[in-house]
């Protein structure tokens, strides 16, 4: 069998996003979907199925044609496909669940949550806030009225929850504010980011550079790096939390918080009846990033590893749906994959610190040549493993002299 690389798959599914604008009303094709051009994009996709027929996109295409003009068809396509990626979810309860893909960085998607239930219109996350963000959003609430008939409107969201305080899920709270009369709830751990976003920014970039200069890497670099983690974080304004939420807390129409720490502080999953919203916690195709309680407290792999556990004993999830990729039917067998793979890249890194090495060259050894932001996600990915070995003890710093007389040190590990 062929494996498709994650690029080449991330395309296809752009791909049937535009595509599948062929089923559109024409009043949403001239307003929220006029930048779906779907003939150029089915074309796209029948040369790629050329090359990739395990991917079964000529049988989709067939179905999608077969859908423009027959109302029946269309429906069974909506329900197994979804709408230019709105697909929904039932969860018990009699709580509807809308997924709608939001590309909140260019080449970036974000899956964006609706909730509707009676009393209740809820969204899980927002988006990036960025023009992109916006269109797809508002592409978003317009498949659900009109190939889902459901009555939503994103200046009638009553409730939005921020599922962890990175900006793709909560920089569209700006937006939010001031469209609608929404309470925004976050956990409480990350609440002062998004109600004091500059001091935290200011903090977070002075952390981030002391453990950039311990990882070794030298000072030219480092300033390179510093620009481009702040390049995202000019733009957004802080604003007022309305709920800090805690492990356990009830929302909506009684669902539950679970505080997930790990790939960020005040990451949280929530359990919609027999639905699970993963966020960045668990996600079906690539491991959530990870990165060191040096830089941020309740990062770092010892809490990841708690809060996988804790994810993995909860009963009777029929579906888990995450924050970027594709829904997970069988979520305890995901968890032990990526326990699984920590624990073998732990074991990597360990072995590479046969000989004293510095973080910086544990991430190169990781990850080769790495460009743009990819720079900053490899060492920080290598740090957290490094801190976690450090702490239990299966590595030790191999330069302590030099280390115990700078007041700016490069630290190295090796092996006991």
């Amino acid at each position: 069998m062929i494996k498709v690389d994650s690029k080449l798959r991330r395309k296809v599914e752009w791909l049937w996003r535009r595509a599948e604008g062929a089923l559109m009303p024409p009043a949403v094709l001239e307003n929220e979907a006029k930048h779906l051009v779907a003939d150029e994009a089915a074309e796209a996709l029948r040369a790629i199925d050329v090359e990739h027929p395990s991917l079964s996109i000529a049988a989709r295409l067939e179905a999608l044609e077969a859908s423009k003009n027959n109302y029946a068809s269309r429906g069974d396509y909506i329900a197994r496909f979804g709408c230019v990626g709105v697909r929904r979810f039932q969860s018990r309860g009699d709580v509807a669940i809308y997924l709608m893909p939001v590309e909140t960085f260019p080449h970036h998607i974000n899956n964006v949550y609706l909730l509707i239930e009676p009393g209740h219109t809820t969204l899980f996350d927002v988006g990036s806030g960025l023009e992109s963000s916006r269109r797809d959003l508002a592409l978003g609430f317009a498949v659900v009225r009109s190939m889902f008939g459901e009555n939503a409107r994103y200046e009638t969201v009553d409730l939005a929850i921020v599922s962890h305080a990175h900006i793709d899920h909560f920089g569209g709270v700006n937006d939010l504010k001031v469209k609608t009369t929404a309470r925004l709830a976050v956990h409480e751990l990350d609440a002062r980011v998004i109600a004091g976003f500059e001091e935290r920014v200011v903090i977070a970039c002075k952390d981030v550079s002391v453990f950039l200069r311990r990882a070794g890497v030298a000072n030219e670099e480092r300033a390179r790096m510093l620009d481009l983690y702040m390049a995202s974080r000019d733009w957004f304004r802080s604003v007022e939390v309305d709920r800090t939420l805690r492990d356990g807390d009830l929302v909506g129409g009684g669902h539950r918080v679970i505080h997930t720490p790990g790939h960020c502080p005040g990451q949280i999953c929530l359990l919609v009846g027999d639905v699970l919203l993963t966020s960045d916690h668990v996600l079906s195709r690539t491991t959530p990033h990870q990165f060191p309680q040096a830089i941020t407290a309740f990062g770092g792999l010892e809490n990841y590893f708690h809060s996988l556990a804790k994810i993995r004993k909860l009963d009777l999830v029929k579906v888990a749906l995450a924050g970027h990729e594709e829904p997970m039917f069988d979520l305890r067998k995901r968890v032990d994959e990526i326990a699984a793979f920590h624990r073998e890249r732990l074991m990597k890194v360990r072995d590479l610190c046969n000989v004293p090495r510095t973080v910086a060259e544990v991430a190169a050894e990781l990850f080769g040549h790495q460009e743009g932001y990819g720079t900053i996600l490899a060492i920080e990915e290598a740090g957290a493993h490094v801190e976690y070995l450090h702490t239990l003890g299966k590595l030790r710093i191999a330069n302590l002299s030099e280390v115990a007389k700078s007041d700016d040190p490069v630290v190295q590990y090796v092996k006991p």
